[in-house]
C-alpha cells in the first residue's frame, strides 16, 4: 500500500471536515511525494519533496488565501458612539468609574488618562473596551 497516498487522503479528509486550512498543505507535500515514487526517486528524496513542498505550500499560499476567505469586521452600533460627545452623569476617579450619558443613552465610562471628572463635565469619546466608553474630558 502507497504511504503517501494514504497520508494524502487522510490530510484532505480532515481538510474537508475543519474548513480551516490545517492540514491542505500535507496534501500537496503528499502528491509531490506520490509523484516523485511514480519517477522512482529514493524514500529520503520524497521526504525532502514531502517537507520542502508542504512548507512552500503553507508560506506562499496561506496568506494569500486567508485575505480570500477573511470575513469582514462587522462594526457594532457602539462603534459609531465614538467621536461623539457626552456628559458625565456620575463622578470618575482612579477606584470607581463613572457614567455618561449620551445620545439619550447611559454608558459606564471610563477616563483615558485615569484622571478625576466630575458629574456634569461634558466629556469626547475615544475608544469602547468592552462595554464601556473611553473618554476624555473636552
Amino acid at each position: 500500500m502507497n504511504w503517501w497516498l494514504i497520508l494524502f487522503i487522510i490530510s484532505l479528509v480532515i481538510e474537508l471536515i475543519t474548513l480551516s486550512l490545517v492540514s491542505i498543505w500535507f496534501s500537496a507535500g503528499a502528491l509531490m511525494a506520490i509523484f516523485l515514487e511514480y519517477l522512482g526517486v529514493t524514500l529520503m528524496y520524497q521526504v525532502i519533496g514531502f517537507i520542502i513542498t508542504s512548507l512552500m505550500t503553507f508560506f506562499i499560499f496561506k496568506p494569500m488565501l486567508m485575505n480570500f476567505i477573511k470575513s469582514p469586521k462587522v462594526r457594532t452600533n457602539a462603534d459609531r458612539l465614538i467621536g461623539k460627545t457626552g456628559k458625565m452623569i456620575s463622578d470618575t476617579n482612579e477606584t470607581s468609574r463613572g457614567q455618561v450619558k449620551v445620545e439619550g443613552q447611559i454608558w459606564g465610562a471610563t477616563p483615558k488618562d485615569n484622571k478625576y471628572l466630575k458629574a456634569g463635565t461634558i466629556v469626547n469619546i475615544v475608544g469602547i473596551e468592552g462595554v464601556r466608553l473611553i473618554v476624555t474630558k473636552k
